[in-house]
């Protein structure tokens, strides 16, 4: 028995010892690949019929967005509220199609439907959709469209929907942009270009850029002869009683010296109908060229991009300039110098003409790195036209291995944005090191993803402009690092292939800041905490008294300091910084005259650069040169790569708060998101210029050019009690407007958006806009306050197309002025303003 007890011993102590050791040695996991084709689109794309007009297009998603924040189309109804959805099913079989009105502000469903009995119309399945609910004039709701599969896929798709009670002259608006269009083809003869454009013959040097300011001739395409390859279908953005915005995406092919060349064609259109008659505000167009790697200039030793407005392609060469690769159009190519082979690496074009499938341009590619041995690192990010992620939106980590010609997966971060949203919230520079950390930056916050571990940290989560910079040419981070107070006492420069910081502190009672960089060094300044102050508005200015330039080793450069001038911001073009200054009277900081510092810009010739050259027919025309030496003797031979499948997990998973963390304004204009900002005012301002719209992260339309009521008159307001400061007594007489009770007695902060932070969610201070631009608040039951000194504040609550009134609680009276006479004034105040978005 005594041998049976050894033996069980010795098993449990093997056992045992498995299972410590086990804990203790790594584990090794085997993981099968495939390589592998990208499988084809299969995803319908829908459009909507409106009387005898097709219209918006729309592109499927696998998972449901914010309907809010998709702004590509609007549809507009009439007191009918019908429409027409016509499905062009392409490889997808549809079973059934749902539908839901949500109310944007509160994210609400406030009417669904269903159906599966479809009609046939052409190579279209239709479904006939009416509205029975009661909506508001000219209120935006969203509305998703849900089709499900023979195989039970759910597909969304996303428009927003815009009531008129009155005539909107949808029919006169569309027709004048289908005659205006078929007239830039020579196809409208009646239709009189001419009278439309307000032509400047100088601007008349690429057909890749045009618009109202250009000729006749550039505007009808001179002596070229462009074939419209697909179907030319108007997207509706933006519409009001009068105005309209409108945008077409089409393709054409040309025979060019070269021979036969595709390209994408983008109009868009923003016209007004009054008076019975059409004005056209604004007409541009944009023609792309589709890359194709036969058409090589030998001579040169150049690769053709052709017409294209890009002055910056986004491309990248090893340190032997052996290896090149390079973006067009959304997809990836690489180039070996060494054998004459050129790849496309990464492609939603699949080869069988489905350009409104494949050439669907929201997503984009960086290049991270590439290694002497042709190794890409790149980063894929936006909607995904095809593949195994068909329809979602996300970011994409690729490895390209040359020397087995595929592509391996790393990361995939599924996003619940928008392209348009997404290009914006994504820091200019990302970034993998040897050590498999992937550095990224999302909506403000800045990650540092350890890819074997799977686990992510923050760098930082106030990755704006004045706190953040990324130095591509360095490889390397720097962000200030800011306390509860807001301040920061010292800033961290991060080497991104080493993973190391290193930190400059300031003084004692002091604070740094980032204030931009220039070729691979950093722009920051020290700030005395007593000279921080709030403005009577609530814009915090932050005055620094020394201006220093270092390396990203922390060595300094060159410092900039001038006797009671102080830096309140910072900003550089080319080779020179540009300061904002401000100088210290009597205890306050007045503006004085502006500066500059010059500075030796480090200029690095690139081994592959775009260039262009000049014809009579085609006019300007871009090529991609390679390396100063390399002789391009035959055409290249052309591969394509092959995806490599992973069996692990690559995901990482963000939620929703952390990619909406941070409040965001976005300037929607030409059809799309142009720009960004934290800052309210400067997006108005932007969309103003733009005459396009203000959409905030959380899809509040905050401010929309030519969105104003031409009056509007906000009632029930009256004067606090008591002789409190005209600032103060306006803050409570605003509150009243937005339905808080409270007394000029309980209000406190050093100014008036300190102290509408304690009542109201999203006051905003609208410091620069014009009167014209902030009456689109009293517009929206929203009063403003104005100021028309340093210390007198008025409240804004009234307007009509010729005159604005306001009421002074400095006097307990209304006064009324006209437009001319209050916008000078409030300009010479400094246009300060300050409303709110929501309460």
């Amino acid at each position: 028995m005594r041998y049976i007890y050894k033996a069980i011993i010795l098993l449990f102590v093997f056992l045992g010892s498995i299972f410590y050791f086990g804990r203790t040695i790594p584990e090794i996991s085997v993981a099968t690949t495939t390589a592998t084709s990208m499988k084809d689109s299969t995803f319908p794309i829908i459009y909507l019929q409106l009387g005898d007009y097709t219209v918006n297009m729309l592109h499927g998603y696998s998972s449901r967005l914010d309907s809010g924040s998709v702004r590509e189309s609007i549809t507009p109804l009439d007191t009918s509220k019908k429409f027409t959805v016509k499905i062009q099913q392409n490889s997808s079989k549809i079973k059934r199609l749902t539908f839901e009105l949500l109310d944007i502000a509160n994210d609400k469903v406030i009417e669904n439907g269903s159906m599966s009995a479809f009609d046939s119309q052409g190579n279209y399945r239709t479904a006939g959709l009416k509205l029975t609910g009661g909506l508001d004039t000219s209120k935006e709701y969203g509305f998703q469209i849900t089709l499900t599969t023979n195989v039970s896929k759910k597909i969304y798709f996303y428009t927003r929907i815009k009531y008129y009670s009155n005539d909107f002259f949808l029919d006169k608006k569309l027709e004048f942009v289908k005659k205006f269009h078929k007239a830039t083809f020579g196809k409208e003869k009646d239709f009189r270009i001419t009278s439309y454009l307000e032509a400047n013959t100088n601007e008349d040097a690429t057909f890749a850029d045009v618009d109202i300011h250009s000729s006749h001739s550039m505007i009808t395409w001179k002596k070229l002869k462009p074939k419209i390859l697909t179907d030319v279908v108007p997207t509706i953005n933006e519409i009001n009683i009068e105005t309209a915005a409108v945008t077409q995406n089409y393709f054409i092919q040309m025979k060019t010296d070269s021979g036969m060349e595709t390209y994408t064609v983008k109009e868009y259109y923003r016209i007004r109908y009054s008076g019975n008659r059409i004005y056209l505000l604004a007409f541009r167009r944009t023609t792309e060229a589709l890359f194709d790697p036969n058409l090589v200039s030998l001579k040169k030793s150049e690769f053709k991009i052709g017409i294209s407005k890009e002055s910056d392609m986004e491309l990248a060469s090893s340190k032997s300039n052996n290896q090149v690769a390079f973006v067009r159009n959304g997809s990836l190519w690489y180039y070996n110098l060494n054998t004459n082979k050129i790849t496309s690496v990464f492609s939603f074009d699949k080869g069988s003409k489905d350009y409104l499938r494949h050439y669907y341009n929201q997503h984009d590619i960086n290049i991270l790195n590439i290694e002497d041995n042709g190794n890409i690192s790149f980063m894929l990010y936006g909607y995904m036209n095809c593949g195994d992620y068909e329809g979602r939106v996300g970011i994409l980590l690729y490895d390209y291995d040359a020397k087995k010609n595929q592509i391996l997966e790393r990361v995939y971060l599924p996003l619940t944005i928008t392209y348009q949203q997404l290009k914006e919230d994504i820091g200019e520079f990302s970034y993998v090191n040897d050590k498999n950390i992937f550095y990224f930056s999302l909506n403000d916050k800045v990650y540092a993803y350890n890819i074997s571990s799977k686990r992510y940290e923050y760098l930082t989560e106030h990755a704006t402009r004045d706190h953040f910079s990324m130095l591509k040419d360095a490889k390397s981070f720097v962000w200030s690092n800011l306390g509860d107070s807001g301040q920061a006492d010292s800033i961290t420069i991060l080497d991104l292939d080493t993973s190391k910081t290193l930190t400059v502190d300031s003084p004692a009672s002091e604070s740094i800041i980032v204030l931009g960089t220039i070729d691979s060094n950093i722009v920051y300044g020290y700030v005395r905490n007593k000279d921080i102050y709030e403005s009577s508005i609530g814009d915090i200015i932050t005055p620094a008294y020394k201006l220093v330039i270092a390396n990203c080793k922390g060595e300094i450069l060159r410092e900039y300091r001038a006797n009671n001038r102080y830096v309140t911001r910072a900003f550089v073009e080319d080779n020179v910084i540009h300061l904002k200054r401000v100088q210290k009277k009597n205890n306050r900081f007045v503006r004085v005259s502006d500066d500059t510092i010059m500075n030796q810009k480090t200029t690095k010739t690139k081994s592959v650069r775009l260039t262009t050259r000049v014809t009579d027919k085609f006019l300007m025309e871009n090529y991609l040169s390679l390396p100063a030496g390399f002789v391009l003797k035959k055409k290249p031979s052309i591969t394509a790569t092959k995806q490599v499948m992973v069996t692990e997990n690559t995901t990482l998973h963000l939620s929703n708060d952390e990619v909406n963390s941070s409040i965001k304004y976005y300037i929607y204009a030409n059809g799309e998101i142009s720009k960004s900002t934290t800052n309210a005012a400067k997006a108005i301002q932007e969309a103003d210029y733009q005459m396009g719209t203000v959409m905030d992260n959380y899809s509040h339309i905050v401010w929309e050019r030519g969105g104003k009521f031409l009056s509007k008159q906000i009632g029930n307001i009256t004067y606090p009690e008591g002789n409190a400061p005209s600032t103060k007594a306006a803050a409570q007489m605003l509150l009243q407007a937005a339905q808080v009770t409270t007394s000029t007695s309980q209000l406190s902060g050093k100014s008036i958006l300190s102290m509408l932070k304690k009542h109201l969610e999203r006051p905003v201070a609208l410091t620069g806009c014009t009167l014209d631009e902030v009456l689109y608040f009293v517009s929206g039951e929203k009063p403003v306050i104005g100021m028309i000194d340093n210390k007198h504040a008025v409240l804004i609550t009234e307007y009509t197309t010729s005159q604005v009134t306001w009421m002074d609680p400095a006097t307990r009276t209304k006064r009324k002025m006209s437009l001319q006479r209050a916008e000078n004034l409030f300009k010479q105040a400094g246009y300060r303003f300050v409303s709110y978005i929501s309460n």
